[in-house]
This record gives C-alpha cells, structure tokens and sequence, in this order.
C-alpha cells in the first residue's frame, strides 16, 4: 500500500475530482466520517457553509473549545490559522500567553456564546465555573507529556493525507504535536543525540473534554447537574481520528521520527492520559486497524456518493442520495443543529418520491 502525506497551503480549496464536483466535496475528514450518511447529506451536501455557520451549538462545545485555545495559546510554538491577506492557512508564531492569562482570555471567549434555550443557558452558566478548573486540568496533563520543556509544539496543523484507496485525500487539523528529545535521549550522550536528532519522539495529542450533564428542575427552580466523569476507555470515533493524524506524520526513513499518539481527557476534577503503555487501542497495530476502519468508512461514502454521478442535475442526484439513506432523526447528537434546520431535513425525506 503506497501511501503518503502532502502538506498543503490551504488544503480545503484544493479542486475537487470530476465525480464529486457536482456536489461540493473536495476531501474526507475525520469528523465529517463520524457522522451517519443522513446527516452527512443534509450539512455537507444539501447545505453550503453559509448556512451551516447559522446551525445552533451548544454550551459543550462552546465549553470545550475554550479549553482547547486556552492550552494551544499557552504551549504552542506555532498555530495554524487562516490568513486574511493571503486567504490561506498558514503557521502563525504564537506569543505563549501565560497559565492565567490564557484561562482569562478562554473565559473571555467562552462569554461571547449565546446559548439556544433555557437548558443551555443553564450549562453555559455552569461551565463558566467549571471552564478554569478543567483547563487547569489540562495543563497539569500536557506537562506531564513534556509539553512544558519540548520543541517545535504546533496547534492546529493542516494535515493533507493521501491513500491510494480513496478518490479524494483525507484533511484534518490537529490538536497538538511536539518533538519530544527527552524521552529517547536517556542514557544517550549529548553529542550522540545532537548527531542523530530523528531519535526524538513526536508526540501527536488529542483533548477531549467531560461536562457535567444538566439533571431536572428542582423545586426550588434551581437545576442540579451530574458528575462529569471520565472514561475508562477511549471512545471508538476519538481513536479513529487520533489514528489519522498518527499515520499521517508517517514517513520513510531516516527522516521521520517515531509518533506516538496520546489521548487525553479532562474534567473540571482530574484527567486521563490514554497512551501506547496504558492502552492496547492505541498500539500501533490496532491504531493501522482504526486508520483502516476510517479508510473503509470513507471508501464506502465515495460509492454512495457517486451513485447518481451519471446524472447532471445537482438536485437531482441529492433527491436520489436522500432516498438512498437513513436520516436517523432519533439521534440526539447529530442532529443537534437547531428546530427550524431538523424541520427542513424531515420535510426533505418525507418528499421524496419512492
């Protein structure tokens, strides 16, 4: 199996193939792969990108990408973003921002959400008090990975992946990556390592973030909420994803250095750090089975999607693909982009002629 890695300047815009350019799809992602092909069709397909910036969020995810930016703004050498003169995405040099300031500025960004209804604007008042401790959480995880003294930590990085099984490339975007010199180098020479600098370890990190879930009114009007708590094995979606951006840094020797992939999780209370000692999943034979999965997940999208690639009409081949699929509007998750979007995805089922 050949495959390869092309890191691009932007890899979003890159041309889509002749069978998908009726449709608007350029790349796989390993997001986009979690989802069922219901709603896969109705965000990606049947909606363009202005109108998925309007779909609701939620307080959780608010919650977690203010944990996120918060441990990326303190730790990272570098962040990938989008430029707004070139229009690209590019590395951008991050100026560290303290623990605290960074905690402050996440909180900041974390105020500027507007929750959808009564229930979110419960958590959303909730996580404001919860966001400070789990960041903290974060940073204690990070530092005992080394990210404190490594080098080269990047947030955010673009990843283009090539696999000759697939029509178009898979894109992702990391959480973090660093080159980690003290892990191998014990009982090595300074010298010696200075001479062979590939003995250093990537380290590829994947966050993940528990909330506490919001329970029933009380009698008082007050609304109680769960324990958040964590996993006591990863997640099959998150494994998946961490296996794309762990095979993706892979490259022929003797440039490329050893990755190893680090899931972690945080809580307002504590955290766990899923790695290659803890955790069988993410041994490398059973991370290429994850990377595999995502491959076959996505090789058999592109045969759902050129389908009807015969047709010339647009509307034509999304009306046929809609009757091809389940929406599976029973689950809570994924169609949890607001009333007035999931009434429109219902009515275009319920039309459909069969």
């Amino acid at each position: 199996m050949n495959i390869n890695t092309k890191k691009l300047d932007d890899p979003l815009k890159e041309l889509t193939l002749p069978n998908f350019s009726r449709l608007g799809i350029n790349h796989h992602s390993p997001t986009s792969s979690t989802y069922p092909d219901g709603i896969f069709l109705y965000r990606y397909i049947y909606c363009d990108q202005k109108k998925r910036r309007l779909f609701e969020g939620n307080a959780n995810m608010a919650a977690g990408v203010a944990v996120n930016d918060a441990l990326q703004w303190h730790y990272s050498d570098n962040i990938w973003k989008h430029n707004p003169l070139t229009k690209k995405l590019q590395p951008q040099k991050n100026e560290k921002l303290t623990q605290d300031v960074a905690i402050q500025k996440a909180l900041d960004k974390f105020c500027e959400y507007n929750p959808v209804n009564d229930k979110d604007r419960d958590k959303f008042e909730k996580y404001k008090e919860t966001i400070p401790l789990t960041i903290r959480q974060g940073f204690l995880a990070c530092d005992k990975l080394g990210a404190a003294t490594a080098k080269r930590i990047t947030a955010e990085d673009s990843i283009n992946h090539t696999d000759n099984r697939l029509q178009l490339p898979l894109v992702g975007r990391t959480d973090l990556h660093f080159e980690d010199f003290n892990e191998t180098s014990q009982g090595v020479s300074a010298s010696a390592s200075e001479a062979a600098p590939f003995l250093s370890v990537l380290k590829c990190i994947e966050i993940k973030t528990v909330w506490s879930r919001p329970l029933k009114i009380r009698k008082d009007g007050s609304r109680g909420f769960s324990h958040a708590k964590l996993p006591s094995t990863p997640l099959v979606n998150h494994l998946r994803q961490l296996s794309f951006y762990t095979t993706s840094f892979v490259s022929p020797p003797p440039e490329s250095s050893p990755c190893k992939p680090y899931l972690i999780y945080l809580s307002a209370d504590g955290f766990e750090i899923f790695s290659q000692d803890n955790c069988a999943d993410l041994e490398p034979a059973n991370i290429k089975n994850y990377y595999n999965q995502l491959v076959t997940k996505g090789i058999r999208r592109e045969r759902l999607l050129t389908r009807y690639s015969h047709l010339n009409d647009k509307d034509a081949i999304i009306e046929n693909l809609i009757a091809d699929t389940d929406p599976q509007f029973e689950h809570p998750f994924y169609w949890s982009i607001g009333h007035e979007f999931v009434k429109e995805a219902k009515e275009l089922w319920r039309n459909i002629k069969r």
